[in-house]
């Protein structure tokens, strides 16, 4: 059960991910970043996806010294192909250019990205490298969680800003509501989960933790 999670939330998170780009009204921190060094540097921004998760997952074991999560490779990949594939599918459908459609395109990827989170962190595998940065930042300089978040948010943006990648609006907006939504939509997908598994004793991740994670 946890399996079919973990892919359908990366699924969704992908799907909804893309719609963000989509919309051109501003992209979350980390696929802004992708799509920058995609127009910078060439490849594809799903390629970006694993090559920035795979320096971040080496990062996380060379300051640890820890062997390398490979289940976070994983999630890299997956989420990178995911990417990939939803942007060429979604432009065979349609690419919005007024404003009502940019608006749909931004408020449907906010939806999806916030329950494809809240559902693959049910199976409760090694976070996302971008999530695994974060809880670093926390245990390396001792700051609390939304502090690290806040740095390495701002990193990233920075990094999106000087490499041109989709700022705008949007970006604002996924910054203030998807902790929210997450922590609204994680308890609710936590109890099908628990419902489904059989396992009523699964650990229970806090509301609080859960809005905390990187998108």
């Amino acid at each position: 059960m946890r399996i079919y999670f973990y892919l359908i939330g990366i699924m969704l998170l992908t799907f909804g991910i893309t719609c963000t780009i989509y919309s051109q009204l501003g992209a979350s921190p980390m696929p802004a970043l992708l799509v920058g060094l995609q127009q910078t540097f060439g490849l594809t921004v799903g390629s970006w996806e694993f090559i920035i998760g795979a320096i971040f997952v080496i990062i996380i074991a060379i300051v640890r010294r820890n062997r390398l999560d490979i289940l976070a490779f994983l999630t890299a990949i997956l989420t990178g192909v995911g990417i990939d594939i939803w942007l060429y599918l979604i432009s065979l459908v349609f690419i919005p250019d007024q404003w009502l459609g940019k608006i749909a395109y931004l408020a449907m990827g906010v939806i999806f990205i916030a329950s494809g989170v809240s559902i693959y962190l049910q199976a409760k595998f090694s976070p996302t490298p971008p999530d695994g940065m974060q809880i670093l930042i926390e245990e390396y300089f001792k700051i609390k969680v939304s502090t690290a978040r806040t740095v390495f948010s701002a990193f990233i943006v920075t990094g999106a800003f000087f490499l041109d990648g989709p700022i705008g609006i949007g970006t604002i907006i996924m910054v203030f509501t998807l902790g929210p939504i997450i922590g609204f939509l994680y308890p609710i997908f936590q109890k099908y989960f628990m419902m489904l598994s059989g396992y009523p004793t699964v650990k229970v991740l806090d509301q609080q933790e859960a809005k905390n994670k990187t998108i």
